[in-house]
């Protein structure tokens, strides 16, 4: 039987959400908009031309998209550059999970930025296989990015583990008809209950765990 463990990128195999945070305050900051605390999780594991539409329209920006994309991205960029680590237990996680189950990246993020990240991380010698969110005829909420790494890794819903951190991609993996572990971080538990599992911390995904999840029925 082939199984496989899919991950998220952004709050689950590397610490982002802090940068994206700093990096938003920036740009944002320009045109003096103070986002609401309520509104931060409307912006995680949304994609990249989601984020800009969605930011503009609702607080009224005007700037040309384009300029205010490139801005974006630069600034995502140079926090990027000065303090991108790894989640704790992700790499110890992967060693042991890829003795057992094939193992892919899908991210909302575009290819642009996986390009980016790839030069910076070497994110392509970690994940043979990685879909980014232009790499499917639909993004993250959708479950689109999830079967085209399926179709990858030749390996069925049920007998694939997804681990995500965000109410976008949660609704994308458990529409992959996968068995979904949700990470907090990004969102408090309470927020993650339609994950099949919630932790807090990567190194409560055992061996066991996943085999029992991946032996249930979605």
């Amino acid at each position: 039987m082939n199984t496989a463990i899919i991950f998220d990128m952004d709050g689950v195999i590397i610490d982002t959400e802090p940068l994206y945070t700093n990096a938003e305050l920036r740009l944002f900051s320009e045109y003096g908009v103070e986002i609401p605390k309520e509104d931060w999780p409307l912006f995680r594991g949304c994609a990249e031309d989601d984020f800009f539409t969605l930011s503009m329209q609702r607080y009224q920006i005007a700037e040309d998209r384009t300029v205010f994309m490139e801005k974006g991205r630069e600034y995502v960029r140079d926090e990027f550059k000065k303090d991108l680590v790894f989640m704790p237990g992700f790499k110890d996680m992967l060693k042991r999970v890829q003795k057992n189950h094939a193992t892919g990246l899908v991210t909302a993020s575009p290819r642009h930025n996986i390009d980016f990240l790839c030069e910076l991380i070497h994110l392509d010698n970690i994940f043979e296989h990685i879909v980014s969110g232009d790499e499917s005829a639909r993004n993250k909420p959708h479950p689109d990015p999830y079967f085209e790494m399926m179709e990858r890794l030749n390996v069925l819903p049920n007998n694939t583990v997804i681990i995500e951190d965000s109410l976008h991609g949660l609704n994308a993996a458990l529409s992959s008809g996968a068995h979904v572990i949700a990470k907090t971080g990004s969102l408090p538990k309470k927020d993650l209950s339609i994950a099949h599992i919630t932790v807090s911390h990567l190194n409560e995904i055992t061996d066991s765990l996943l085999e029992e999840l991946l032996h249930k029925k979605v």
